[in-house]
């Protein structure tokens, strides 16, 4: 299991985000105790996460759709932080990225309307061919997007 590189302050930290989206908390995403369910979470960064592949210019249905390539998760981890509730307003955003050959790790924070953290989190991607399911470069638009971006680490 890959261990985690970015630490909790530097991702409560980080200026600017690479990705910004605004939200409510859904009735459909609170569970009986009246708070976020947990995996909701994990569709919040999910979305950003998309929302940043749209912002290089990823055509994500197409790649899909054609089967040319994927990015599945390998690890993905969450720390909650302040309990969100039915109908708060919430920014998540993806702060960091760490680019491999054939992989990418994305660090999140969801924050409250008052800009209280509520969680943080990274999700860890491979890129695959979708046809042989064997690991390939990351498409070069995403590369060369992020590599212009702070808070992109390249070894």
């Amino acid at each position: 299991m890959p261990s985690p590189d970015f630490e909790k302050d530097a991702i409560l930290a980080a200026q600017p985000a690479l990705c910004s989206q605004t939200r409510a908390v859904k009735f459909q995403d609170v569970d009986a105790a009246g708070t976020i369910y947990f995996a909701r979470t994990f569709e919040y960064f999910s979305d950003a996460y998309l929302a940043l592949l749209l912002q290089a210019g990823l055509d994500v249905p197409g790649m899909l759709a054609r089967r040319e390539m994927a990015a599945p998760l390998v690890h993905a981890e969450a720390d909650y932080l302040s309990p969100l509730f039915f109908g708060d307003q919430v920014v998540v955003e993806v702060v960091f990225a760490q680019l491999g050959t054939s992989s990418t790790r994305f660090a999140y924070r969801v924050l409250k309307g008052d800009g209280t953290p509520a969680a943080i989190g990274q999700t860890h991607h491979v890129w695959i061919d979708s046809k042989s399911f064997k690991s390939c470069a990351m498409p070069p638009a995403l590369r060369s997007y992020l590599e212009s971006k702070p808070g992109v680490r390249v070894p």
